[in-house]
């Protein structure tokens, strides 16, 4: 059985059915990257697994276990966090006391652990902690959106559209991050336009279309495929 095992997901917003019958799966130590247009369903996946939203069917398995019907908080205790679209910082808020939030299922202990950690892959962070969040450039506050993630001490870190909005110099020191965050031990799902640089970074794939997976393989072989080079690649 995989680490994360998502069977026959499906997911309604009213109306619309959003996901439809999505199947994916990711082994630990891996990174995974889901790929598609705006509206595929990337980000309903996410927050799905994440126990943000209420599939209408299929089930989420991690590490054998059913967390299909957990709320949010429960999913964070078993070892899922979710860093999301849009970065999502507490902008009044100085950045330590944005971290903090993060391990509030911790102990003080492990807080105090995982901060060292956090403050090693995120120096500017460190140099900033007593500074409103709200004030730090766009590429700050995603260091911090992933920082806070962190904070909860993840089995699997699932990042949604970490690079979106920032300058090229910027994305690739994410990038950079998130495969040392990847060789540290934590298994990564990743949602990212950037699916270039997105495979070139991950185990395997899935793509997106509508709802539906149209497509999952190794990142070597859709980064090849001349159908995703079309479609999702720059030709």
């Amino acid at each position: 059985m995989a680490f994360l095992e998502i069977e026959d997901l499906n997911v309604h917003y009213g109306a619309i059915h959003a996901l439809k019958g999505i199947n994916i799966q990711v082994e630990q130590g891996e990174i995974v990257t889901l790929i598609g247009s705006n509206g595929a369903g990337k980000t309903t996946t996410m927050n799905t697994a994440a126990g943000l939203l209420r599939p209408s069917q299929g089930k989420i398995l991690f590490e054998g276990e059913d967390i299909t019907r957990l709320d949010a908080p429960q999913v964070v205790g078993r070892g899922i966090c979710l860093s999301p679209e849009g970065r999502q910082v507490f902008p009044e808020l100085s950045v330590r006391e944005n971290l903090d939030l993060g391990a509030y299922l911790r102990t003080a202990k492990e807080r105090d652990e995982t901060l060292e950690v956090v403050y090693s892959l995120f120096p500017r962070i460190k140099e900033r902690l007593s500074q409103p969040a709200g004030t730090l450039s766009g590429g700050e506050q995603q260091m911090l959106a992933v920082g806070r993630a962190l904070m909860g001490k993840p089995k699997l870190l699932m990042l949604d559209e970490p690079s979106l909005g920032l300058a090229p110099i910027v994305i690739q020191e994410i990038f950079d991050l998130i495969v040392r965050i990847n060789q540290l031990g934590t298994t990564i799902l990743l949602v990212e336009q950037n699916a270039k640089m997105a495979l070139r970074i991950s185990h395997r794939g899935y793509v997106l279309e509508t709802g539906r997976i149209v497509l999952s393989d190794s990142a070597g072989a859709l980064l090849s495929s001349e159908k995703v080079r079309a479609a999702y690649l720059g030709g």
